[in-house]
């Protein structure tokens, strides 16, 4: 269970050389690196799925966007899996624990069988009433309900990944989880083919042959993780070390208030989502800087935990800063590259200037974020999230446009506010220095 308390005096580390903030850039960026290949190959799969649907027509890919959309909010069930093994599994690294290294994973795999499997039961059988609540149009329903059901079949494999997720970064082998993602990118590009169109002798399945490819693929992936890793862990204890209830409950309760911000995030961000691969690469920054501030608090450094995130930090404004660019100095060539009218783009323009300006400073919102989740400050970060969203972002929304009937920029305003906001008291979670004293 997650307190407050004094941090036990460091018991004598061997000199080791004080980084400088390149080197802790680089060695943030090589961790990072393959976090963020793997989370772009996620978002590449869904674009794959919405290629091929999209040759079926506007009613598949309408039933598509609303199936992905309601299990993207079950699956917030889930995301707190990977921050506390996370952060569990680099903390005991760095205090040098003789408990069994797989004890957190064994404890996140048991925790995504329990809750995962009744989940997955019970949003199949009633996956027709969730869709009846999102959709009345019977064309889409019939096609969305089967898509839906076949999708929350994956719940359990798709939290065994989000645990082997947290665990691979936790031990700085975050190449492991993205060359098994990148297999399942392929696996499931080859199963759209066969069974969306009917290739190779398979029948023709439509967009259900479409859902069946991503959850076949989510459990093959999650095969291969617990192959390789009684491979190298045998000796570790996976799958044979029982964890401690006091495990378990701290994995859960670490993980709780990532699961609610998870959910309430995944709302909002169907008003907001156009700079989806910068928000991927800060989060990779975000998952790569809570494996070493974990690691070095757990060795009894929390000044050198703080460099961490501040290296991180500095490499989120000025990295994706850069990558940004584009978005201010030729937002028209950007935008014509997805919008075809010219009056749609010039209403787009200056909101793309005011993104690329600050995609930068944002992206503090997801590194600090990640990072203070994984110390075990996942409630104040929850509740964060729910009142700068849930309380001022949204509300601000609905008053800036349907009530005042304002336009784009303005609405484009209101979520710059947001952000700088979010970023102003994230920030200063992180500079009060509370996450020092949290043991987890």
């Amino acid at each position: 269970m997650s307190q407050v308390q004094a941090i036990p005096a460091p018991l004598p580390i061997q000199s080791r050389p004080l980084l400088s903030t390149t080197e802790r850039m680089v060695a943030i960026s090589k961790l990072a690196f393959p976090i963020s290949l793997a989370q772009s190959s996620t978002f590449l799969m869904a674009l794959i799925d919405l290629a091929m649907i999209g040759k079926l027509g506007t009613k598949a890919v309408a039933a598509l966007g609303l199936s992905v959309f309601s299990n993207t909010l079950i699956l917030a069930s889930m995301d707190g899996l990977t921050p506390s093994v996370r952060g569990i599994v680099a903390r005991r690294r760095g205090e040098g624990s003789t408990e069994p290294k797989s004890l957190p994973l064994n404890a996140g795999l048991l925790i995504a069988l329990v809750v995962g499997t009744p989940l997955a039961v019970i949003c199949y059988m009633y996956s027709p009433f969730f869709f009846s609540l999102i959709s009345s149009d019977p064309d889409v329903t019939k096609i969305g309900v089967p898509f839906l059901r076949t999708l929350n079949l994956a719940i359990v494999a798709a939290g065994i990944h989000k645990v082997f997720n947290g665990y691979w970064s936790g031990i700085e082998k975050p190449q492991v989880h993205m060359l098994i993602v990148l297999f399942m990118t392929c696996l499931n590009a080859l199963l759209n083919y066969i069974l969306i169109f009917g290739h190779f002798g398979a029948p023709a399945l439509g967009a259900t042959g479409a859902a069946i490819a991503t959850t076949t693929s989510f459990y093959v992936g999650a095969i291969i993780h617990c192959v390789i890793a009684r491979f190298w862990f045998r000796n570790d204890g996976f799958l044979s070390a029982r964890p401690e209830r006091s495990l378990v409950k701290r994995i859960v309760k670490l993980g709780l208030p990532v699961n609610v911000a998870a959910f309430f995030l995944a709302v909002a961000n169907i008003l907001v989502r156009i700079t989806m691969i910068l928000g991927i690469l800060a989060g990779s920054l975000g998952m790569a800087s809570a494996t070493l501030v974990s690691k070095t608090v757990g060795e009894g450094d929390p000044a050198g935990a703080a460099r961490w995130g501040w290296a991180a930090g500095k490499l989120g404004v000025v990295g994706i800063t850069a990558l940004g660019l584009p978005m201010l100095v030729f937002p028209k060539g950007f935008l014509s590259a997805f919008i075809s009218d010219p009056h749609t783009i010039s209403i787009a323009i200056t909101p793309m200037r005011l993104e690329g300006a600050m995609t930068g400073i944002f992206s503090l919102i997801y590194i600090f974020a990640y990072t203070l989740n994984s110390l075990g400050e996942g409630k104040r970060v929850m509740t964060i999230s729910l009142i700068t969203q849930w309380m001022l972002f949204l509300p601000a929304v609905w008053f800036v446009g349907p009530h005042l009937h304002y336009g784009l920029l303005q609405l484009w305003l209101v979520q710059m506010a947001y952000g700088v906001l979010a970023t102003v008291l994230l920030t200063a979670l992180w500079i009060d220095g509370r996450w020092k004293r949290i043991t987890i």
